[in-house]
Parts: C-alpha cells; structure tokens; sequence
C-alpha cells in the first residue's frame, strides 16, 4: 500500500510538471452575430450606373461553388456572373462554397440578406488572434479548409422581388438587378461584416463577436469602436453617431478620406455599421455596390475600388 501511496505521489507531482493544454491555444469555431442585408429603397430612374464591367485579365483569385436551394433556373446565369466578378477580386487558395436559398423574406423591403456561415478566431495563420474572422476569409490566410462540412457563405434571396435576371446591365426602372444584389451579399459573407449588436430598447450597445471589420471602424476622434467598453450606451452611441473605416488601403482608394460608414441615427438592423453610407455613395457609381440600399433600375456589376482594397486589407497577414 506504501509503494502505491509513493507512486501515486509521484504521479501527482508530474502532472503539475507536465504543461496543461492553454485554452488562449484553442481554434474556436461559432456561429456569427448575425446578418446583414440590401433593401429596396424604393427609388427608380435611377442616373448612375455600373454595367459588367470585362477585364482585360480575366485570371480568377478563387474559385466559388454554388449550393442552390429552390433557386429557380433562370435566376442561376446573374448568380453565376455576381460569382465570377468576385473571383477575380478575393483571393484565396481554398474554394468558397456558397449557400443560396430563395425563400420569402419577413421584411418585403429586404431583397436578400447573407451571412458567413461559421467565423473563427485564434486559427494558425490568424493575423489577430482576439478577432473573429469569417469562413472565407480565415480559409484565405490559413491557407486550408477549417471546416470542410460547412459552405463559407449563406445568402438567402427573396422570391417576392421584381427581380431582373439579365447580365447585360440593362435593368428596367421597376426591376431589381440580381447580379447587383448578389454581388453586394458575397461581400458581407466574405467578411465585410460588423460582429455588433445594438439594443433599441435600452441604446446599449456591444461587440459580440469584434471583427476585422470592426477593427478599423473608428469614431471622429480616433478611437477604435472595439476599444470601447463593451456593452456600453458609449458603444451604442458610436453606433449611431458617425463612424469611419481607418484601412490605409481604403483611405487611400477613397482619395486619402476616411470613409465613412452607414451609421443613422435610429439604428437599422442589418444595414448600420455593416455598410457604406448612404447618402455620401450611393451616387458614385461603383462604390455604390456597398451602400445598403438598392434602388429599382440601379446597376453595378463591380465591387467598386474601394471595396476591393478594403477586402485587400482584410487579408492582410
């Protein structure tokens, strides 16, 4: 009984020699905050425009595979186009699967909404560990699939929208382009995305899960909003003050201006913080594609510049 007494002794002892597993060392896997969406604004005759837009040099950055859910067939060639625009500006290694549903929206005035599928944080090859990436952008900078059972995007598309399936960008006044809004969605399930959350009730806001996104969002006197305490009525009201994107290579893209993020006054689920301002882009022409609006006839078949080296910073390692 001594001689096991002493051995069990000694096994205790070497435990706590032995390293514990550092949970800080844990990849962590969850489902995003939440959703962001484009909506109808109502608007028609619409004076700006972006039609597809053929580039010279046609090589894909990634490759994407679509899972459609009820889409209809013909609504498959615009899906395919929005895709093929983004595979030539996000770049990445690993295929992007897509999930794309059509179904019939709560909210008639939203014409689609998406979501990363999963985010990660603390991954090998994470250029921050506290921050929360989405599926494919962790994917682009791990350099391998984290979760090969899961698509990277889910974008749900609504089946009650006057939709204008051409390519050709020559959308009728009292129809909505699906390239646009397909287009536009990929960007938020690509990680053009906020990890907030806003309570209407109390004006308290949070940062839930704090994104690359939300890492460059920054209020008037330099503050970073995931700097702030959280949850907080400073953060809630950060949220619908005025914040701006403080990327270099999107400050310098928008002609050396921070650019300024959708930010109302009365809090918009899925449109604030999440999207371009509305009234400084809507109107520029390509840049508009991240504005969170869609007005009947509007066109643009292009992430837009500014999108692109906002994206490009995403993926900074």
């Amino acid at each position: 009984m001594r001689i096991k007494s002493f051995l069990l002794s000694i096994l205790i002892a070497l435990s706590f020699l032995s390293p514990i597993p550092n949970a800080s060392a844990l990849e962590i896997k969850v489902a995003p905050a939440g959703w962001a969406s484009i909506f109808a604004s109502g608007d028609s005759n619409v004076a700006t425009s972006t039609p597809r837009i053929f580039y010279a040099n046609l090589e894909k950055k990634s490759s994407f595979v679509p899972i459609y859910n009820n889409v209809p067939a013909e609504a498959k060639e615009a899906i395919q186009a929005a895709i093929d625009i983004w595979s030539q500006n996000f770049k990445s290694s690993v295929p992007v699967n897509i999930s794309i549903s059509w179904t019939r929206p709560i909210n008639d005035s939203v014409l689609a909404s998406a979501s990363a599928k999963n985010v990660f944080a603390n991954f090998t090859g994470a250029p921050d560990k506290t921050l929360y990436y989405t599926s494919a952008l962790a994917n682009a900078l791990a350099g391998r699939d984290l979760d090969v059972n899961d698509p990277e995007l889910v974008i749900e598309v609504s089946s009650n929208a006057n939709w204008y399936f051409g390519t050709d960008g020559k959308c009728p006044p009292r129809s909505y382009d699906l390239v646009s809004v397909i287009l536009h969605e990929m960007a938020h399930g690509l990680g053009f995305m906020s990890g907030s959350y806003y309570d209407s009730t109390t004006g308290e806001g949070r940062i839930l899960q704090p994104t690359p996104f939300d890492a460059y969002a920054q209020l008037p006197d330099g503050r970073r909003l995931i700097d702030l305490p959280s949850p907080s009525l400073e953060i809630g009201k950060a949220m619908t003050t005025a914040l701006f994107w403080s990327g270099a290579n999107g400050v310098k893209a928008n002609n050396g201006i921070k650019p300024l993020l959708f930010t109302p006054s009365i809090y918009e689920r899925g449109s604030s913080v999440s999207h371009l301002d509305e009234k400084t882009f809507s109107n520029t022409g390509e840049n508009s594609a991240s504005t969170p609006n869609l007005a009947a006839g509007e066109v643009f078949h292009s992430p837009g510049s500014l999108l692109v080296a906002m994206f490009d910073q995403l993926q900074e390692r």
